[in-house]
């Protein structure tokens, strides 16, 4: 190719433009704080409607359309958490010092509260938490029957009458 731009596989990092970097740059550094088109606009792009922003910032971080930004994106994401990751061992440093502290001043809860905090950043603790479903729908047939005797019985405390139906045999009928 002659002085043309590359074609998507074949773009790198170097082929970046400005724009694209900082929008990585921002995006990164804003993760789960704003929207793709919020980093776009902080990134100095301009577009004529609103609208065009997620839609641009959507194919800039698309495979299909920007591999090269994809890919600077991932490697900027990976250096961030490799941060944090670094931070999980200063993390259990700190609850083990503050379990310590606490233990020799004989403020067990404190040191046992850290001892706790500390196991559930190593994921040995799960909060494990049951739902139960309050309509029909979850309720057994025993629960249904019972459920409707109570109604029934506070429908005949307004003076409402219940009617008690027997059901009769059937009867073929012969044609």
């Amino acid at each position: 190719m002659s002085g043309g731009l590359k074609k998507k596989e074949l773009r790198t990092e170097d082929d970046l433009t400005l724009k694209q970097k900082k929008f990585v740059e921002i995006l990164v550094s804003k993760w789960g704080e704003i929207t793709k088109a919020e980093a776009l606009k902080q990134a100095g792009y301009e577009c004529k409607e609103e609208k065009y922003y997620s839609d641009i910032a959507s194919k800039l971080t698309s495979r299909k359309h920007s591999p090269h930004v994809v890919k600077y994106l991932d490697k900027k994401l990976e250096k961030a958490a490799a941060v944090y990751e670094r931070d999980r061992l200063r993390r259990y440093r700190r609850l083990e010092k503050y379990a310590d502290n606490a233990f020799a001043d004989k403020q067990y809860a404190a040191a046992i509260n850290a001892e706790f905090r500390s196991g559930q950043l190593a994921g040995l603790y799960v909060d494990k938490k049951e739902v139960t479903v309050s309509g029909l729908e979850g309720m057994s047939r025993a629960e249904l029957e019972k459920k409707l005797q109570e109604l029934t019985n506070k429908i005949d405390g307004f003076n409402a009458k219940t009617i008690e139906v027997e059901p009769e045999t059937d009867k073929l009928i012969e044609e």
